[in-house]
């Protein structure tokens, strides 16, 4: 009788062992290991953005319209370029430029130019980092497609925007600059920033994108993150001043309108909250004074 009392015994703690081992396994499975996540734990979600064909299509013809609607304007532009001429006996008056930009009419430099064209490539294919993880990597179809979205949308409202607006760049009323410069192609295409605008985009996009399928992101990195995504199409901004690309409010301009685009089309994309994430928010009603009042909480 004993023996079988052990067994039973032995039996009954193996059995409530398995169970927490289930109960936990239950727990872990809404969590999976990401080493950029608080804890270390990502917490599992749906994907934040839409897949289906249906839902995408509007964002690509919006994207293409745009696109088609630069490449028109660029096309029909019938502004020309100043002539070697024209400089000489009759150059732009640097007084005609607004105070706050007519300082950055002196400024020149090839070497800077060339960095700028660096980060502004760097930048472009930062998204490729996407493949390198496994929570975003996944879902790189989807993120490509956003991406080219981003890229067609920018680019076609920044050609847009220099083509209708025309506007001198800096160094054409910069005596020191290479006269086949200052007559160049776009010589007349300064408003607003393609590289500015296109960092932005880029930078901007890879932060919400990290953001959205992280939602416990440490604070740290989310932190660095977004100060990385902010700075770094100001920095390019700044070089392009320098360089004697722009002049200050077509670098501004370009930030915001990046900056829209990167943030805005993925959070178009955004689906419905899963049970998680609307956990942050709750509703509860509390009795006063012989009514309900109802109370509502949002966690960040």
């Amino acid at each position: 009788m004993k023996r079988h009392f052990s067994i039973l015994v032995i039996a009954l703690l193996l059995a409530n062992t398995n169970v927490r081992a289930q109960s936990k396994h239950e727990m872990d499975s809404l969590h999976d290991y990401c080493y950029i996540c608080t804890h270390n734990e990502h917490l599992i979600i749906k994907p934040p953005y839409t897949k289906k064909f249906v839902k995408e299509l509007p964002f690509i013809i919006a994207s293409g319209a745009m696109l088609a609607a630069g490449l028109t304007a660029s096309a029909i532009d019938n502004t020309k370029p100043y002539t070697e001429e024209e400089l000489t006996t009759n150059p732009p008056d640097v007084n005609s430029i607004n105070s706050f930009d007519r300082g950055s009419a002196d400024n020149w430099s090839e070497s800077i130019s060339t960095t700028s064209d660096a980060v502004l490539l760097t930048v472009t294919v930062l998204p490729a980092l996407f493949l390198s993880e496994h929570h975003t990597g996944r879902d790189i179809r989807t993120l490509l497609i956003m991406y080219a979205e981003v890229f067609t949308f920018n680019y076609g409202l920044t050609e847009f925007a220099k083509s209708t607006v025309n506007r001198d760049r800096p160094y054409v009323y910069n005596d020191e600059v290479p006269m086949g410069t200052r007559t160049g192609s776009t010589s007349r295409k300064s408003f607003f920033s393609g590289h500015t605008s296109q960092t932005a985009a880029a930078s901007f996009y890879f932060a919400k994108v990290i953001t959205d399928y992280h939602p416990t992101l440490k604070p740290g990195l989310k932190i660095g993150l977004w100060a990385f995504a902010i700075t770094i199409p100001a920095l390019n901004g700044t070089l392009r001043v320098l360089a004697g690309k722009h002049f200050p409010t077509d670098v501004m301009t370009g930030y915001v309108a990046g900056a829209a685009t990167g943030w805005l089309i993925p959070q178009l994309h955004r689906t419905r909250a899963s049970k998680e994430q609307k956990e942050q928010l709750s509703m509860g009603f509390i009795p006063y004074r012989g009514t309900m009042l109802m109370s509502l909480n949002y966690r960040f």
